[in-house]
C-alpha cells in the first residue's frame, strides 16, 4: 500500500468517524474534544476491528486507540472549520480512497477462500527448483508494464517511451494495473516459464532496457512490456525466498481473480 493510499484511507476513515460522531454517541463518555464526545462504545469498536486483525486486546492498545481517535476528531473538526473538503479535487481524493478500500475489503474476503498456504508456497519453490534445470531457464528476467485497455492507447504510448524513466512516468499515470503503476510499472523478476503466453517468448528476445515492438494483448488488456534486466537463474535457499514467492502468489491470484469477475460481467460500451 502506497503513502498517497494510506493517507487518503486515513481521512477517509476521519469522515466515517465524522458521521458517527454526528449522531448522539452511545455508552459513557470517555474524552470530550471541543464538546464532542468520544464514548466507551466507539473505543469498543475499534478494539474488536483490531483484534480482528490479530492485535490483543491490552491496556495498551485501547489507550493508543483512544489517543488516535483523539486525533481523528481534531482533525476532523478542522477539516470542517476549514471547508478543506471543498477545495480543488478533496472531495474526489476521498471517493477514491474509500473505492480502493472497498476493493481491498474484496480481497481481503476473497483470500479467505483462496488462501496462499505455507505448503503451496514450498510447492511453486520446488517447481521454480525443477524448472531452473531446464537450460531455457537459464536466466531469469526482470520485466515492467503498461497495462492499458486499448491496442490503440498502447501504440499512441509507446510511441512517447524513450527510455526506461519515461516508461515508469507512464505506468504510473496510465497503466491500469495499479499493483505496478505505483512502482514505475515493475513486475519483478520471473523466469520465461513463469510469464503468461506469449510474453514467455517475447522476454528473452528483448535486449536490457529496450520493450518489446509491439503491444501484447492478453483477457485483461494490452501490455506493453519492457526487459529491465537479466541475469543468470542462481535459486537461493527457501527461507530466503519465501516471502517474496508468496508475494508474487498473492498477486497473480488478485489478476486471476479479477479476471474471473470481469469474465462474468456484462460490459456494453456506449455507442
Amino acid at each position: 500500500m502506497n503513502i498517497l493510499f494510506k493517507n487518503l484511507l486515513i481521512l477517509c476513515v476521519i469522515l466515517m468517524t465524522s458521521n458517527i460522531s454526528a449522531a448522539e454517541p452511545s455508552g459513557s463518555v470517555l474524552v470530550t474534544v471541543n464538546g464532542s464526545k468520544i464514548t466507551n462504545s466507539q473505543l469498543n469498536d475499534w478494539v474488536s476491528s483490531a483484534v480482528a486483525d490479530g492485535n490483543q486486546d491490552t491496556p495498551q492498545l485501547r489507550q493508543n486507540i483512544l489517543n488516535d481517535l483523539v486525533m481523528r476528531e481534531v482533525i476532523n473538526q478542522d477539516v470542517k472549520k476549514t471547508g478543506l473538503l471543498s477545495k480543488g479535487n478533496n472531495a474526489f481524493k476521498v471517493k477514491l480512497a474509500e473505492q480502493n478500500a472497498i476493493v481491498e475489503l474484496w480481497f481481503a474476503q476473497y483470500f479467505k477462500t483462496h488462501p496462499v498456504t505455507e505448503a503451496d508456497v514450498k510447492a511453486e519453490y520446488e517447481k521454480q527448483v525443477a524448472l531452473s534445470k531446464d537450460p531455457k531457464n537459464s536466466k531469469e528476467y526482470q520485466v515492467s508494464q503498461i497495462v492499458v485497455a486499448t491496442e490503440a492507447e498502447a501504440l499512441s504510448l509507446m510511441k512517447q517511451i524513450k527510455d526506461p524513466s519515461s516508461f515508469a512516468i507512464l505506468a504510473k499515470e496510465k497503466s491500469l494495473d495499479k499493483t505496478t503503476s505505483d512502482k514505475g510499472g515493475l513486475v519483478g523478476w520471473a523466469l520465461p516459464s513463469q510469464l503468461a503466453s506469449p510474453m514467455n517468448e517475447i522476454v528473452p528476445t528483448l535486449t536490457k532496457g529496450k520493450i518489446a515492438p509491439k503491444p501484447i494483448q492478453t483477457n485483461v488488456g494490452w501490455y506493453i512490456i519492457q526487459l529491465d534486466d537479466v541475469k543468470p537463474i542462481v535459486i537461493p535457499p527457501f527461507d530466503q525466498v519465501k516471502e517474496n514467492i508468496a508475494r508474487a502468489m498473492i498477486q497473480q491470484k488478485r489478476q486471476e481473480a479479477i479476471s474471473q469477475l470481469m469474465g462474468t460481467a456484462k460490459i456494453v460500451k456506449a455507442n
